[in-house]
């Protein structure tokens, strides 16, 4: 299943964070789910894989969930819900300005906890995977 900003409602619905999720402007969410991936494919050394299968009950892993939370995660860190005073939209430029770290370890305030714990790692992964 595709990772989109239209995925990630369906994640967020009927959820505590729906409220918060409904907050933001639909390009505002576009772009974090897409900053997301790419932080994601960075820290992974690898695309975030787009073709799982639908959930099933007891999956314990999704990168598509992880995305999910870590775009809510950098929305609710970093942008203006829509009609604020000066509404920031992440950036969909592949060169953001916004170093994130290498690696899914160490990066204090870098990952969502919900996101790291839908990859199965808890900064324990290094950009080459180790």
């Amino acid at each position: 299943m595709a990772i989109t900003a239209e995925g990630a409602s369906k994640y967020f619905k009927g959820t505590t964070l729906s409220a918060k999720w409904a907050e933001y402007s639909t390009e505002q969410k576009e772009s974090a789910v897409e900053m997301a991936k790419r932080e994601f494919s960075r820290a992974l050394g690898r695309p975030l894989r787009e073709d799982e299968p639908e959930y099933q009950m007891g999956d314990a892993t999704r990168e598509e969930f992880a995305a999910y939370e870590q775009a809510l995660y950098t929305l609710l860190r970093d942008a203006q819900p829509t009609g604020g005073t000066g509404s920031m939209v992440p950036s969909l430029d592949q060169e953001d300005q916004r170093s994130p770290a290498f690696t899914l370890a160490g990066s204090a305030g870098q990952w969502s906890p919900r996101a790291l714990s839908w990859l199965g790692r808890l900064g324990v992964v290094t950009r080459n995977g180790s």
